[in-house]
């Protein structure tokens, strides 16, 4: 195989192209590979147009979310991706990982950046990922998306939630993508869309990573 047919495998792979171009800071502040684990793993390869999570803490979901953005992003042009989260701080948490996993991305692999601010990445070639938290009015109109990440969703104010549910999926593309995940939180809109997941009454294909699977 070529260098280019290489190239053009790993452009075509989500799962190849983030453990080829993509490193990420452990636990012990090293910058490592990013090498995706099992639960990680086990979602990209069964990612659906319409996905839901039910996990335990820690399991890099938001990670490989972010990771999944910048693979849409760098591969075509024009492409735009939201990450949401319930609070400012998660929010700002989100978009801190999502800029030290594009910074090392290796040169001539990397877009350039076009702008970089509190709420959004954009690049040269007309993509970009905006990252925001419920209730954010708007964050979608006018925007046809192609990957949607909602973090900690069970922790969203409920009434904001559904509004914002509903605008997303109505902004997605044909071929886009949501993930919805949360570690449990009581009753509400998550546990509301999980139960429905679970009996098949609605489009969302639901995933459940215990805190047992993570090794």
């Amino acid at each position: 195989m070529t260098q280019q047919e290489k190239l053009i495998k790993i452009l075509s792979n989500p799962n190849l192209w983030i453990r080829s171009f993509l490193k990420i800071t452990d636990k012990s502040g090293k910058v490592v590979p990013f090498v995706l684990n099992p639960q990680q793993q086990e979602l990209l390869n069964n990612l659906d147009k319409y996905n839901i999570i039910l996990k335990s803490r820690q399991l890099g979901i938001t990670s490989v979310a972010c990771a999944l953005s910048l693979y849409y992003t760098h591969v075509e042009k024009n492409c735009c991706c939201i990450l949401m989260s319930y609070s400012i701080d998660s929010a700002r948490g989100i978009f801190e990982k999502l800029k030290q996993l594009y910074k090392e991305i290796p040169n001539g692999i990397r877009c350039e950046k076009k702008f970089n601010n509190r709420q959004e990445l954009a690049f040269e070639n007309g993509s970009k990922i905006v990252v925001a938290t419920c209730g954010s009015k708007d964050v979608s109109r006018g925007m046809t998306v192609k990957f949607i990440h909602l973090s900690e969703y069970g922790f969203f104010n409920s009434d904001r939630a559904k509004k914002n549910l509903l605008a997303l999926e109505q902004s997605l593309r044909p071929d886009g993508k949501i993930i919805i995940e949360a570690t449990a939180n009581e009753l509400n809109h998550f546990s509301d869309l999980w139960g429905k997941a679970e009996k098949q009454e609605c489009l969302y294909k639901p995933f459940f990573f215990s805190w047992i699977d993570d090794k």
